[in-house]
C-alpha cells in the first residue's frame, strides 16, 4: 500500500506550558528499592531473558515465538520526579506525579527529532536494549540504527504509564503523605491522563514538538489521543491495533478479567501489599487475556486438539493440563505472577474502557469526527483482521474519520496475520517496513534529519580535504570504498564526489556529466579515478593556491544540496 501521498500543511508549534518552569524536578537513574512491592521487584530474571517457545505438537507444528512483554529486569530507567499536586482529569489528585522513561538515540539540537513510543497496558518501558539495561526489550527489532525507530536520526522515548509497577505512579507507589503503598486510594484516571503526563516528561526534556508518536494497543489509543488533544506538539502519528473508542466487546473481556482479580480472596479491596499477593486471580485475569491477544486459527495450527503424551494415565493432572492448549494457557498466567501488580491491571484496563475521542458534534450529541478534528497530521492507521480484542473494524473507524475531516495524509491497512492482536509484537517483517516508511516519507518526513548528517559528513570530510593534495584525497577516498578490491563501482564514486564537492561551483548535474564522460566502464580502478582529476578540478572551477609540489590544492565550498537516503 501507498503511504499519504498529497501534501499536507506542517502544524505550528507551540510554547512548552508555562507550569513546567515553575516544577521542581528530580531525574533519578535507576529503580529504587520503594519503587515497586517485594514480590514485583523480586521477578525472576528469566522473564525478561528470552521469549518463551510454545510445545510443538504431535503433528510436528514449528514452534512460535511468544513476545517478551512484561519487565522482570527493572534497572537502567530514569525518572520523571514532579514534586508537587497533579491533577487529573477525573477530579482526583495525586500528590506528587513519577514517570519511568527510557530513551535511545541522540535529541539534535533543534530538539525536534522525538519520537513518543505509546505502551500497551502491562509493559514497561524498557522496549529497546541499551547500555543501562542490555536485557531484550518488547520492541527490540523496532529500535535502533536502520530499524524502522531510527536511532541513527531519531531520539525515541518510552515511558510507564501512569498507572503501572515499572516505575511510574501507580497503586504499588509509595504515598509521600504516610509512606504507605496507595492500594486502593490510587485515584481513577483516564487515558488522556496518561498522555498528558507523558506530555509533562516532554516539558521536562525540552520537547515543544514530536516527530510522532507511534503506539500499539493502548499505545495506540495514546497516539490517536496526542494527535487530536495536542495537535500542535505531534507531527505525525502511527497507531496500530487500537481505537477511537472502546466497544462493549473489549470491554467484556477487560471485566473478566478485573472479576477474576477481584474474587481472589487476597485481592483485600485492593490492599493486599502488606500480605498475600491475589495470584490465582491474577494468573486466571492473564489467562483471559492471552486468549484475546491470539486467535483461534493460530492455535488451530499450533496446537489442534493434541494431547500431551500420558496425559490421561494420572487424572487428576489430566483434568488440568490433558491437552497443550490448557497449559500453554497455563503458562502464560503463572509468567504474570509476581511480574505484574493486578491493581495496575485493574486501574489501567478500567481507564481503556472509559477511553473516547467523542466531542460533541453539531447536534451536540457523542461525535467521533468532532472528536478527531484537530488529527490533521500524516497517519498511519494498522489494523490485524484475526484481532479479538481489537476488532480490525476499530480501526478502519480510524483512518476513515481522519479522512471524512479532510486528512489527505491517511494511509490504512490490514494484517491477515493469525497472531491476532500480538501482531504487533511479532510481525516485524510485516510492520516494521510500514512504520519506519511512514515515520520518514514526507510531508513532514525526516529529509532534513538526513540532511544535517550529511552536512556533518561533507564538513568532516572537505575539513580533511583542506590537509592535502587533491590526489591523496581521491586515493583515500577510493581506498576506503574499494575495501581490498582493485576497482569500485563508478555509481558509489559519484555519490562520494557528490558528498564531498556539493558547492556552488560543482552541482550534482556536473558531477554526473563528468562520470558519464570520464568513466565508460562500470568498474573504476583507481588508476582511472585519479587520472580524472583535472576534469574533476576543470568543471568545479576551482582556483586554490599550489601547494609545495606544484599540485593545485582541493577546495571544496558552499552549502551541501543532496538528500542523503
Amino acid at each position: 500500500r501507498v503511504f499519504g501521498r498529497a501534501a499536507a500543511q506542517r502544524p505550528t508549534s507551540a510554547a512548552v506550558a508555562a507550569a513546567a518552569s515553575a516544577a521542581r524536578w528530580q531525574d533519578a537513574v535507576g529503580a529504587t528499592a520503594t519503587s515497586l512491592p517485594t514480590w514485583v521487584s523480586s521477578a525472576a530474571e528469566a522473564s525478561r531473558g528470552g521469549s518463551h517457545r510454545g510445545a510443538a505438537s504431535k503433528a510436528g507444528a514449528a514452534e512460535e515465538d511468544e513476545p517478551t512483554y512484561a519487565s522482570g529486569d527493572l534497572s537502567g530507567y530514569k525518572v520523571f520526579h514532579l514534586q508537587e499536586p497533579y491533577e487529573l482529569s477525573t477530579g482526583g489528585v495525586l500528590p506528587e506525579l513519577k514517570i519511568a522513561y527510557e530513551t535511545w538515540g541522540e535529541l539534535n539540537a533543534n530538539r525536534d527529532n522525538a519520537i513518543l513510543l505509546q505502551c500497551g497496558m502491562s509493559a514497561s518501558s524498557h522496549a529497546c536494549s541499551h547500555a543501562g539495561n542490555p536485557a531484550k526489550g518488547w520492541w527490540e527489532d523496532f529500535i535502533g540504527p536502520g530499524k524502522p525507530l531510527d536511532t541513527r536520526i531519531f531520539f525515541v522515548i518510552c515511558t510507564n504509564n501512569l498507572g503501572g509497577c515499572y516505575g511510574s505512579s501507580g497503586p504499588s507507589s509509595i504515598d509521600p503523605r504516610d509512606g504507605r503503598r496507595y492500594g486502593s486510594r490510587f485515584p481513577r484516571f483516564e487515558v488522556y491522563d496518561q498522555v498528558a503526563a507523558q506530555f509533562r516528561l516532554l516539558d521536562y526534556l525540552g520537547i515543544n514538538r514530536l516527530h510522532a508518536c507511534v503506539g500499539s494497543s493502548l499505545g495506540g489509543m495514546q497516539s490517536v489521543c496526542a494527535a487530536a488533544r495536542f495537535p500542535e506538539r505531534v507531527g505525525k502519528f502511527v497507531s496500530i491495533s487500537a481505537c477511537a473508542k472502546s466497544f462493549p466487546g473489549s470491554m467484556a473481556f477487560r471485566h473478566a478479567q478485573r472479576t477474576a482479580i477481584m474474587q481472589d480472596p487476597h485481592w483485600n479491596n485492593g490492599d493486599y501489599y502488606d500480605g498475600h499477593l491475589p495470584a490465582n486471580g491474577l494468573r486466571l485475569a492473564r489467562e483471559l487475556g492471552t486468549i484475546t491477544y491470539r486467535s483461534g486459527q493460530e492455535w488451530q495450527d499450533r496446537f489442534g486438539q493434541n494431547r500431551f503424551p500420558g496425559a490421561r494415565k494420572e487424572a487428576d493432572k489430566g483434568l488440568e493440563h490433558e491437552f497443550e492448549i490448557e497449559r500453554y494457557l497455563s503458562h502464560q498466567g503463572k509468567k504474570w505472577v509476581n511480574n505484574y501488580d493486578p491493581n495496575s491491571m485493574l486501574w489501567i484496563s478500567k481507564a481503556m474502557d472509559g477511553f473516547s475521542m467523542e466531542l460533541p458534534g453539531p447536534d451536540g450529541k457523542p461525535c467521533l469526527k468532532a472528536g478527531l478534528a484537530a488529527a490533521m497530521q500524516p497517519a498511519l492507521v494498522i489494523g490485524v483482521q484475526y484481532d479479538v480484542l481489537f476488532p480490525v473494524w476499530q480501526q478502519k473507524e480510524i483512518a476513515d474519520t481522519l479522512r471524512a475531516n479532510g486528512n489527505k495524509n491517511v494511509c490504512y491497512y490490514e494484517l491477515d496475520s493469525t497472531f491476532g492482536h500480538d501482531s504487533f509484537l511479532l510481525q516485524m517483517g510485516s510492520i516494521g517496513p510500514a512504520v519506519k516508511g511512514h515515520l520518514e516519507q514526507e510531508p513532514g518526513g525526516a529529509k532534513h534529519l538526513w540532511e544535517d548528517k550529511a552536512q556533518i559528513v561533507h564538513d568532516i570530510l572537505t575539513t580533511i580535504a583542506k590537509q592535502t593534495s587533491t590526489p591523496d584525497v581521491m586515493r583515500s577516498m577510493f581506498r576506503s570504498l574499494a575495501k581490498g578490491s582493485s576497482t569500485v563501482d563508478r555509481d558509489d564514486l559519484k555519490y562520494a564526489m557528490k558528498l564531498l564537492l556539493a558547492s556552488d561551483g560543482l552541482t550534482n548535474e556536473r558531477i554526473d556529466h563528468v562520470f558519464e564522460k570520464e568513466f565508460a566502464d562500470k568498474a573504476v580502478t583507481m588508476e582511472a579515478f585519479v587520472g580524472a582529476r583535472t576534469e574533476i578540478l576543470r568543471a568545479a572551477q576551482i582556483r586554490g593556491p599550489a601547494p609545495p609540489g606544484g599540485e593545485q590544492a582541493w577546495w571544496p565550498r558552499g552549502e551541501y544540496d543532496t538528500y542523503l537516503p
